[in-house]
């Protein structure tokens, strides 16, 4: 998964990519323990076209605004210039992959 700024995420959503997000913060034992579970599902969906990426919210304090919480990881799926889902804290890889799932065949 790449690291980001929110310029780059700007840049991905602009460009209508398909993406999801990651909002962590150094510390978050939550939030490490979430990095095996994406890097399976960005494995599983490699030729699938979406974008995988993270922001440190440490660095970027600004983005905690979309986040409307402030529990961290906080996950988004954003499609066709818009947040498609929204799933907050880490609560395993089937959770995770559940939500991808259902973001991505949200209509409009």
């Amino acid at each position: 998964m790449q690291n980001w700024t929110p310029k780059d995420l700007e840049g991905h959503l602009d460009a209508g990519k398909t993406v999801f997000l990651k909002l962590w913060k150094k510390g978050c034992g939550a939030c490490k323990l979430s990095e095996p579970a994406i890097e399976r599902i960005a494995a599983a969906r490699a030729d699938s076209g979406i974008e995988f990426g993270q922001i440190q919210a440490d660095e970027y304090p600004e983005i905690m605004e979309i986040a409307d919480t402030d529990v961290l990881p906080v996950f988004f799926v954003f499609k066709d210039k818009g947040m498609k889902g929204r799933f907050i804290g880490f609560k395993g890889l089937a959770k995770l992959e559940a939500f991808v799932e259902e973001s991505l065949e949200k209509d409009g």
